[in-house]
């Protein structure tokens, strides 16, 4: 065990049962611990062997200038990732015969699913073209964040992920926001479907070259 963790399984003797038991019957440290093991397998599966990703570090929770739960570089180029997981009650398998072709006319949609979005737990006041507006909206235009990581555990419980870039996150319909506003304000519901469609994909390595080279 790295010498810097505290040995918290033995320290407060417990055991899997215990476990098991104690984050089932508590379903906000069910879903943080969910959360945090996500991260995890990410960082497993695509970053912590890789000789292209160097100084990878885990931005702290709790501060608000330093975004994402990855932060590294990619080829040199700074890259930050969050991780987001779908929420179980918008997981919907498509019955057999109601599939339809994707939208490229390819494999047939399997599952539709979503997951929540917010720059924010609180609402917080932003300016813009002199009026202040409060939301709790991702500020697409206002964050360092590149990529959003997609979590797919909950559709075949397997440790899968999908990816976009979050210039292309969806934006938002609020009709309490002007027009020019929604288009820096991403939608707090974001949808997608198995097999992916655009913007989402499966390569993250190729999308982090692409963000690359565009900068």
């Amino acid at each position: 065990m790295d010498d810097d963790v505290n040995d918290y399984w033995n320290d407060w003797k417990l055991d899997p049962e215990e476990f098991n038991r104690i984050i089932d019957k508590n379903s906000n440290a069910l879903s943080a611990i969910y959360g945090y093991v996500a991260e995890e397998r990410l960082r497993e599966s695509f970053l912590e062997d890789d000789e292209r990703v160097t100084d990878l570090r885990s931005p702290a929770d709790q501060d608000s200038a330093d975004k994402g739960d990855w932060a590294f570089k990619w080829k040199g180029e700074p890259m930050k990732i969050e991780v987001k997981s779908l929420q179980t009650h918008t997981i919907e398998e498509v019955n057999k015969d109601q599939q339809a072709l994707t939208d490229d006319g390819s494999e047939p949609i399997q599952y539709k699913a979503g997951f929540h979005l917010k720059g924010t737990s609180d609402q917080r006041t932003i300016i813009h073209e002199g009026n202040e507006y409060n939301t709790t909206l991702m500020n697409v235009d206002d964050t360092d964040v590149d990529i959003m990581a997609v979590n797919l555990y909950k559709i075949k419980d397997e440790w899968d992920f999908a990816f976009l870039k979050v210039e292309d996150l969806p934006r938002s319909k609020g009709s309490s926001y002007p027009d020019s506003l929604r288009q820096k304000l991403a939608r707090s519901q974001i949808k997608l479907t198995i097999p992916l469609q655009e913007p989402f994909t499966k390569s993250l390595y190729e999308l982090m070259d692409e963000i690359v080279a565009e900068r």
